[in-house]
């Protein structure tokens, strides 16, 4: 991930601070060393398998998929499909511009691609190829099919220290302005930003970078962009906390889309729950037994039962956010609730449990709800832009909207079964996580 999301990169920046480097030169004494190398060699042998579209083809592997289910965003999600979805996907990276597969240290997935362009851009392949979040906000958001441009635009945005994600919507917003004449050849400086324009995306992304031209104005992403343009373009804003939406459908994923309201970082997929991985009884729904959740639910449903499947979703996710733990690995790879607590008591010799481990994510997504209170955050933040209240103009699900009274409903229940009443941690919640020193005033 690049540290531009959420605004890390640009707090980083403000310090004139490049990067945190350590480098440690004793071995890490874990508490039951055998039992640890148990547990490595079983995610080594395992995860590949578990998760081989991964590995084959990086996070891109879910391109084409998506689009067939109305879950690619096109066009600023004005639409759920790309009818040229198949020359940006993981397929057509691996046959056009690929050349060899990386990943963090000692990975078993190795989901990094490393990609050669030498013409016409010429495209570093020190910053990796472009993940399915570049190629969605960059290309099929800004209806975009040229890998090639997309890899440049990658490129580009990690050598900035962009978010490509953030960097992709603002150009789509940008590129919906134009085309609803609330930018003018004038106010872009000449360039020409009809979407599918990929050269304009490129020079867009320098310009916001340097905050240069039409680059100025959008450098601190949509939200502040649409307040400066006017209310006509604040329906084309798509962001939650001011932060840009990310690469997955709410009208399709309606479970995510609560997730995306109620994370403390703004609109996030991490740290939330895919609804479409629990229709059948696919391998993540039988994990799901093991907290009780034991039959699947529809993608779109928002009943009470989803509710509960995205709230423990998103705990342990948020756990495994704290263990600084990949869930491509931890989750895809299968590895487990009971192997992951397993694997804490091994490494760290705490008698610990998958409840204890719950509630360290339980305790972190609280601690997140109240510093933004503090902040002033209400729960009048926690909404979903209009678009997504509105059906897609095309695609397999373009009968399919948000509807208002149930997302606010389960946005409701969401609240009860965290505890925040009117979105504020009670003081029985925060005492039950040994946080009552975080009460807001």
């Amino acid at each position: 991930a690049f540290a531009g999301r959420t605004g890390m990169g640009a707090v980083m920046g403000s310090k004139n601070l490049k990067a945190v480097a350590c480098r440690g030169h004793l071995r890490p004494r874990v508490a039951d060393p055998q039992a640890v190398a148990t547990i490595a060699r079983w995610i080594r042998d395992n995860t590949p398998a578990a998760n081989r579209a991964m590995k084959d083809y990086g996070t891109a592997s879910v391109v084409m998929s998506l689009n067939r289910q109305g879950g690619l965003p096109t066009r600023n999600f004005q639409m759920g499909s790309f009818d040229r979805a198949s020359k940006i996907s993981g397929q057509a990276m691996k046959e056009t511009i690929f050349t060899r597969r990386r990943g963090c240290f000692a990975c078993p997935v190795q989901c990094k691609r490393e990609v050669k362009v030498g013409e016409p851009y010429v495209v570093d392949a020190n910053y990796g190829g472009p993940e399915y979040e570049t190629i969605a906000a960059l290309g099929s958001n800004c209806e975009i099919d040229d890998l090639k441009i997309i890899a440049k635009g990658n490129e580009m945005a990690a050598a900035y220290g962009l978010d490509s994600i953030s960097c992709g919507n603002t150009i789509a917003f940008a590129m919906e302005c134009f085309e609803r004449g609330l930018l003018t050849l004038k106010d872009t400086g000449g360039l020409d930003l009809h979407f599918g324009n990929g050269p304009a995306m490129l020079r867009l992304i320098e310009q916001i970078a340097l905050r240069q031209g039409l680059g100025d104005l959008l450098a601190d992403g949509v939200a502040r962009a649409a307040k400066k343009l006017g209310p006509a373009s604040e329906e084309f804003a798509l962001h939650i906390k001011g932060l840009e939406i990310p690469m997955h459908e709410p009208r399709w994923k309606r479970g995510m889309g609560i997730g995306y309201i109620m994370s403390p970082t703004g609109a996030d997929h991490c740290h939330n729950m895919h609804d479409s991985s629990y229709v059948k009884m696919y391998p993540l729904m039988e994990e799901m037994k093991a907290l009780g959740i034991l039959e699947p639910l529809p993608v779109a449903d928002l009943s009470p039962a989803k509710i509960r499947l995205l709230i423990y979703n998103s705990l342990w996710m948020h756990f495994l956010n704290c263990a600084v733990c990949c869930y491509f690995v931890m989750v895809y790879g299968l590895v487990g609730f009971e192997r992951m607590a397993n694997l804490v008591s091994t490494v760290t010799g705490w008698n610990t449990s998958v409840f204890e481990l719950m509630k360290v994510g339980e305790r972190a997504a609280t601690l997140g709800r109240v510093f933004n209170l503090r902040e002033g955050f209400t729960s009048n933040d926690d909404n979903m832009p209009p678009r997504f209240f509105t059906p897609h103009t095309s695609g397999s699900i373009r009968q399919a909207a948000l509807n208002s009274e149930e997302f606010q409903k389960a946005k409701q229940i969401y609240y009860d079964m965290m505890g925040w009443p009117d979105g504020v941690p009670s003081t029985g919640k925060l005492g039950e996580l040994g946080i009552e020193w975080a009460m807001p005033n």
